[in-house]
């Protein structure tokens, strides 16, 4: 079981870690935040970065969180991972499309940290079947979607079916709600408040399957 803490509305700074020291995982959206300038980071102007990993060492538990990161002009949706203190890595969205102001990221990211293996998927990636099927793949415990936008119908449905297609927990927060399925494909928590608690099984369950397939035997 994870204990986790999500909040849609708040800035990551003004957060109170005193709330959520007995939860494993903290995640906040794009609120939280802002923009990222990578620029701005490496020369000290700003630490958000910093803020955010001494953030996670005081919850002493692991904080993602949603952002716009500004890569000396090139413009990302991109979440943030923190885990005890310790800047884990930053994950894009890798979909991108023609005339958008945001740029396509590289590659799909499962982190290990002190909860779980967690993959992130942010914004236009939750479309993506494939992303999901990836992170499965690389054993993920869970999986975990950031979205900029208000919650649509068909959320309801992919959180479902992503989690009983490929066996693993998923939890989506967007810019109004949060949702969260266990591996079999059940709701175990949904919420519109800006702050929410949530406990999510975590349990990996596998299934020896067979493809029959037209060609030689080799």
């Amino acid at each position: 079981m994870l204990k986790v803490f999500a909040d849609i509305k708040n800035a990551l700074p003004n957060a109170n870690e005193s709330e959520k020291q007995d939860f494993q995982i903290s995640v906040y959206g794009f609120n939280s935040l802002g923009k990222v300038s990578y620029k701005s980071e490496l020369s000290g102007v700003e630490s958000k970065l910093p803020k955010l990993s001494a953030h996670s060492k005081k919850t002493g538990g692991v904080v993602i969180a949603g952002a716009i990161t500004d890569n000396y002009g090139i413009l990302k949706k991109s979440a943030v991972i923190s885990d005890r203190g310790k800047l884990l890595g930053i994950s894009d969205c890798v979909l991108g499309y023609d005339g958008s102001a945001y740029q396509g990221g590289g590659s799909y990211k499962v982190y290990q940290t002190s909860a779980c293996k967690i993959g992130l998927i942010i914004a236009e990636d939750i479309k993506n079947f494939e992303a999901v099927k990836s992170m499965s793949l690389c054993d993920a415990d869970l999986i975990v979607m950031i979205s900029p936008e208000d919650e649509k119908n068909q959320h309801n449905f992919l959180v479902r079916a992503y989690a009983y297609l490929f066996g693993v927990a998923t939890l989506l927060v967007t810019k109004n709600s949060v949702i969260a399925s266990d591996s079999q494909g059940e709701i175990v928590g949904k919420s519109v408040e800006a702050k929410s608690n949530l406990i999510i099984p975590v349990k990996r369950q596998y299934v020896l399957t067979k493809i029959k397939r037209r060609g030689g035997k080799d």
